[in-house]
């Protein structure tokens, strides 16, 4: 683990591995120094205080407070695998009221923070329960924010740490983490604002290139002539790099030399989802980073290996400097006290002192009123109702949708939403004027108005509140059953951007769709989860489709065949063949997914695969917009990489290619980013053939 205080005494701890006892030992023991030196100021103002009294003169010394301090501070935690959290339970200070801890982490898949840190707590491992803990810590899950962030330390301190997170690649869901220190001006009575900005610090532990390529380096020759770098088109190392730019100290995950690393090893570490020194030394240098600190070391080297392990590292440092030094100088415009990269390894115990403004510059930030912005917060005390965790209120205003499947999806989510259902325009206008509700669903049509008109009025008449409530409406039966009429460009869709509709759903939806679009609104942060529209030629892609006779038909040994070769080939868990109806996905194969048989079109990444001409390649769900908040990403099967295939069938009636529609994909899944190279590209495409001869063995 790593501590961190900024110039607020706020107190950082980033994960808690093996080295939390003996850091809580420290904290323990400055606290108990800090608790002293106040005990001997209060006694000294209470002798003070007497020989005032006895004498019957003012003293005319200001008093000093001596009211009980709280300790504590922030603990960042970066993913749950043991070594990052197994110091949990011997950190001594959570277990103490004195202290006031706030415990940050990603949010979790299937679980919350609190619940995935409770489990190597539970009674078969540990006699104390996470529960039990005295100092009654609050568990808030983050996700990836890499520009706003939210602050750690008190509000009218005069300085304070700006945090931002951006997910790494790893086998699990993994946060790196990045402190900013800001000093504090007050503008004016209703302004402040954070200036001249201090000392930076990045923590990136267990990531791998998401290029397995660049592992055994060449990132800077490859990138250092790009002018890309603050723009679009970023590659995801390159945004990798961006998160850290300019730092004054990067601590990186750098476990292996490329030789322990590539395939050319006798044991590959390829999607172990950890770094190499080739790879880390040139991002760094490429960023800009004032200090590399080499971090999670392989645990099988020895200290001479370790300052072998260095010493190599700063070579390719010293050859980086050398050759391209000047250009990155005039590239990276940005940062004109750019300094050569200094490279060291994190080492127990160490201490590095880092005066906050030795580095500062003008740099202004305005301040949210609140400390923590879109965070899920899980509180073992009942939230306050300012709190963001609060319960939230849900309206329904349905009348042509069935109320009963959202609501059960809704209250027994991990937020457990108040929901309360009406038919009646009247009633919603009613209910929103006097409650103020944090959602409202409307269907297009309800029984004394429409949904767009309800909106107007609420946009219209309810001050600011209802201007910025969050309204969904679901498109009418009329439009959501006929094909050709969804349209982006449709009347309806323009009324929806006019009134600033958050979503304006048309087409079959799942309840858990509208779960996570709700979740979004209610959180304000953007909904990273895109259903797939429908194409041009829908009405007659459903009719190919159905015309195969291939829907609810079974498995079939010919195309299982195909599916288990794949799994094999490309060494995956999950292959499919999916075919993609009006409002489900069927799996007419499948490897991996033992009794499922379909799920809903809005979840399936084939339904996207089927839009494309080619191969769709997803290397990482978590970093594309379009998944990122998908049920089948955040929980069971976790995916983080798809490549679908499209399949391609014509009708009966159709001749040679031309009548061709995509009828689902041919696709291979896993848990963990990776990518496809040419050669297996070619070979899902072979794949894919393989399966088209045999949908069209149907029609023969």
């Amino acid at each position: 683990n790593v501590h961190s205080s900024g110039g607020d005494g706020h107190r950082i701890i980033l994960d808690l591995g093996s080295g939390a006892f003996d850091l809580g030992q420290k904290v323990l023991g400055e606290m108990f120094k800090k608790k002293k030196e106040v005990d001997q100021i209060s006694e000294q103002q209470d002798r003070e205080s007497k020989q005032v009294e006895e004498s019957g003169e003012s003293s005319g010394k200001p008093s000093i407070s001596t009211k009980p301090q709280k300790f504590g501070g922030s603990i960042l935690i970066t993913h749950t695998h043991w070594d990052h959290i197994q110091g949990l339970p011997f950190f001594v200070p959570l277990y103490l009221p004195q202290f006031d801890w706030t415990i940050y982490g990603p949010h979790g898949v299937a679980k919350s923070l609190q619940e995935s840190l409770s489990g190597q707590m539970q009674h078969d491992y540990f006699p104390v329960r996470l529960g039990d803990m005295g100092s009654k810590p609050k568990y808030i899950g983050l996700r990836e924010d890499m520009n706003k962030g939210f602050w750690l330390g008190e509000e009218d301190a005069p300085t304070s740490m700006k945090v931002t997170t951006k997910y790494l690649n790893h086998s699990v869901i993994t946060l790196g983490y990045k402190l900013e220190e800001f000093a504090q001006t007050i503008h004016s009575s209703d302004q402040r604002k954070r200036s001249k900005r201090g000392v930076s610090l990045a923590y990136i532990t267990d990531h791998e290139p998401f290029d397995h390529a660049l592992a055994k380096g060449g990132f800077v020759a490859s990138n250092q002539k790009s002018q890309s770098h603050h723009g679009h088109g970023m590659s995801a190392d390159q945004s990798h790099a961006e998160f850290f730019r300019n730092v004054d100290v990067l601590v990186h995950d750098c476990q292996y030399y490329f030789a322990e690393y590539g395939p050319e090893s006798p044991t590959p570490k390829e999607y172990w989802g950890h770094s190499t020194v080739e790879y880390v030394v040139e991002i760094a240098f490429y960023a800009s980073v004032k200090q590399l600190l080499l971090f999670h070391h392989d645990p099988q080297r020895s200290d001479d290996q370790m300052d072998k392990l260095v010493e190599y590292a700063r070579h390719i440092a010293e050859e980086l400097e050398e050759k391209y030094g000047g250009d990155m100088a005039n590239f990276d415009r940005d940062n004109e006290k750019r300094v050569p990269l200094k490279v060291d390894a994190a080492k127990e115990g160490d201490v590095y002192d880092l005066d906050p403004f030795i580095l500062a510059e003008d740099y202004d930030v305005e301040v949210d009123d609140q400390n923590v912005l879109d965070a899920v917060v899980q509180s073992q005390d009942k939230p306050s109702s300012s709190n963001n965790s609060a319960r939230q209120t849900v309206v329904l205003g349905l009348y042509e949708t069935k109320p009963r499947p959202i609501c059960d999806v809704l209250q027994n989510s991990e937020n457990a939403f108040d929901v309360k259902v009406f038919n009646s325009s009247n009633d919603i206008l009613q209910y929103a004027q006097e409650k103020q509700p944090s959602v409202i669903v409307l269907d297009e049509h309800l029984f004394g108005c429409g949904g767009f008109e309800v909106c107007e009025e609420i946009r219209s008449n309810m001050g600011t509140w209802g201007k910025q409530v969050s309204v969904l409406i679901i498109a009418s039966a009329r439009v959501s059953n006929n094909l050709d009429y969804i349209s982006a460009e449709s009347k309806e869709q323009q009324i929806a951007e006019r009134l600033n509709v958050d979503d304006y759903i048309q087409g079959p939806f799942s309840p858990s769709y509208l779960l996570t679009r709700i979740q979004v609104s209610v959180l304000r942060m953007p909904l990273r989860w895109r259903r797939a529209p429908y194409s041009s030629c829908e009405p007659e892609r459903i009719a190919v489709l159905q015309s195969t006779g291939l829907l609810d038909s079974g498995s079939e040994e010919r195309f299982d065949r195909i599916t288990r070769l794949c799994s094999t080939m490309f060494n995956v868990p999950i292959s499919l063949v999916s075919l993609v109806d009006k409002d489900r996905q069927y799996f007419k194969a499948n490897v991996g997914l033992p009794g499922a048989t379909e799920t809903p079109r809005d979840h399936a990444f084939c339904a996207h695969a089927i839009l494309e001409d080619d191969i769709m390649v997803v290397p990482d769900a978590l970093q594309d917009a379009r998944f990122a908040d998908n049920p089948l990403v955040e929980g069971a099967p976790n995916i983080r990489f798809y490549a679908g295939c499209p399949i391609m069938a014509s009708s009966k009636e159709s001749n040679g290619d031309s009548g061709k529609l995509p009828i689902g994909t041919l696709c291979v899944i896993d848990s963990k980013p990776r990518d496809l190279r040419e050669e297996e590209l070619r070979a899902l495409k072979d794949f894919g053939a393989m399966v088209e001869r045999e949908v069209s063995n149907n029609f023969s």
